[in-house]
């Protein structure tokens, strides 16, 4: 398929971008230890593994590696109708347009990670969450993994850039890439998975804009 290439509109578009149901919050702590701050990244990549096997992560771990591979550093100009961001992960013109869904195995909702204030916003929806654990099952067995699912606006990019579907998905290889290194920086289990997330992620939210760009499993390394 050519996606073409992208370039930027000479008048940029302004968008709406999804409104997000709310309902329970999670707090994620952030703890780093000196020596992961202090490890060599070439060590890191060097020694980096997809690993299978999988225990229940703590919200310790789970924090500390969104906060490193996610958390909003600094917000920017809103002129395309809501604000750029710097983030540790790099995003085509600072849009981020992709949402971290995290569904917990000791949980049947779904959450949405919160790049601006490092917590997990419950997001009530009528698709049953348990049907996409059960399906993602049959990929790898991992009970006791946690399930990360990008879900991408795609709309956000389309505002800044003419054929920007390229632009969506290069985003999405870049988080999970960016996450499988941090987390073997904490001695964690990451499997990024060969799937979309479709066609459920398009029906997580009544409102249309949502698109499925891909998913992984992380947890606890079983040996740690």
């Amino acid at each position: 398929m050519d996606l073409g290439n992208p370039f930027p509109r000479p008048v940029p578009n302004c968008y709406t971008p999804i409104t997000w149901p709310k309902g329970n919050v999670i707090q994620l702590p952030l703890t780093i230890t000196a020596e992961e701050k202090q490890e060599s990244a070439i060590n890191i990549l060097l020694r980096r593994r997809t690993r299978r096997q999988f225990s229940d992560i703590s919200l310790d771990s789970l924090g500390a590696l969104l906060w490193i591979s996610c958390h909003t550093r600094e917000l920017g100009s809103d002129h395309l109708g809501f604000p750029l961001s710097r983030r540790p992960c790099p995003s085509g013109g600072a849009i981020h347009p992709i949402h971290l869904l995290v569904l917990l195995p000791q949980e049947e909702c779904w959450y949405r990670y919160d790049p601006n204030q490092h917590v997990l916003h419950e997001t009530p929806s009528k698709l049953d969450a348990t049907i996409v654990k059960s399906s993602m099952q049959n990929i790898v067995t991992a009970p006791s993994a946690t399930l990360f699912i990008l879900a991408a606006e795609p709309g956000m990019t389309a505002a800044k850039y003419e054929a920007s579907a390229s632009l969506v998905w290069r985003d999405a290889g870049v988080m999970l890439g960016v996450l499988a290194i941090a987390a073997e920086a904490l001695d964690l289990s990451f499997c990024p998975l060969g799937v979309t997330g479709e066609p459920w992620v398009s029906q997580l939210l009544e409102q249309p804009g949502l698109s499925g760009v891909g998913g992984a499993f992380v947890g606890t390394t079983p040996s740690s």
